[in-house]
């Protein structure tokens, strides 16, 4: 039996709208009622990860930028990885709009959120709702921080694409950590940071380990925690790197379906407790009708006697 829930937002938990729908609220709840541990493992910081657990009702663990970083359900830094500054200073030094001019620079740095150029109306296009925005700071102040993750956004993910390879030839792949989210959204982290090995810490904090758990994840940085937990899916919605990494593992219904709360609801047989209330109602109804009907045949006996 599985003791536990760690999932993605964006693309698996969140819906197309990146909003928590009233299915998905309502089945974290159930299950966290059931004692079932729950987790949130995101490529956002820790105000972005926040304002979905805020959303969904609840105080739950926060893996956040990819595994860097990881807070208790009260908001506590747990532990923190930065980039290093050697490797973190190449990366920067690479001229990415010579990738294409349209590229993005971004960044976290603690519960900030940096960019170099007003793209205010950028990430409201994106997300028309969105509350936080991005702080503007010039590029020489930009390089001074010190990031858990750049990121770097593009329309054309093959510019991404020979932009990754560059970074890789710069930097050394063996000295960050390089994927996908998404097509758009090419991200740079500590090396030997990822999602499996921060809910591993946060799992044996509550006496459990990675094989008693259940993963959700629709992007690339996803598959380490998909395929070391005790069961992982992917969302019918994954970025197509993730999905050809996962040969052998079990597609569900996408986020805009409501794919991965569905699926919990499947396996720890969650049900809402009016349901209950009503199917123990309608097995409380047919005992009674049992009971009645052998005292009738019972009666019926008496009176042939």
């Amino acid at each position: 039996m599985f003791k536990a829930v760690v999932t993605d937002l964006d693309g698996t938990l969140l819906n197309a709208e990146h909003k928590v729908s009233e299915f998905t609220k309502e089945t974290v709840k159930l299950l966290l009622k059931e004692g079932i541990k729950f987790y949130i493992a995101t490529g956002r910081n820790y105000l972005g990860a926040k304002e979905a657990m805020d959303e969904l009702g609840v105080q739950i663990p926060l893996i956040t930028s990819h595994g860097s970083v990881a807070f208790d359900e009260n908001g506590n830094e747990i532990f923190s990885n930065k980039l290093k500054r050697e490797y973190l200073d190449k990366v920067l030094n690479i001229d990415y709009k010579s990738f294409g001019k349209d590229i993005i620079i971004t960044g976290y740095a603690g519960s900030n959120w940096f960019v170099t150029e007003d793209l205010r109306e950028y990430f409201y296009n994106k997300k028309p709702d969105r509350t936080r925005y991005p702080q503007q700071i010039t590029p020489k102040e930009f390089k001074k921080q010190d990031f858990t993750k750049i990121f770097f956004l593009g329309e054309d993910h093959d510019e991404l694409l020979e932009l990754e390879n560059e970074i890789k030839r710069v930097v050394g792949e063996e000295n960050i950590s390089l994927l996908f989210a998404n097509e758009g959204s090419l991200e740079v982290f500590p090396a030997d940071c990822n999602k499996a090995k921060a809910a591993e810490v946060l799992l044996e904090r509550d006496g459990l380990t990675l094989k008693d758990a259940v993963s959700f994840g629709d992007g690339l940085n996803d598959y380490d925690l998909i395929t070391q937990t005790g069961l992982g899916f992917a969302m019918e919605n994954s970025i197509y790197l993730l999905l050809e990494k996962l040969t052998d593992t079990e597609i569900i219904a996408s986020n805009a379906n409501d794919g991965m709360a569905k699926k919990v609801r499947e396996i720890f047989d969650l049900q809402d407790w009016r349901k209950k209330e009503n199917l123990c109602i309608k097995q409380l109804l047919v005992i009674w009708m049992e009971l009645c009907w052998a005292e009738v045949i019972m009666l019926q006996n008496l009176l042939k006697m």
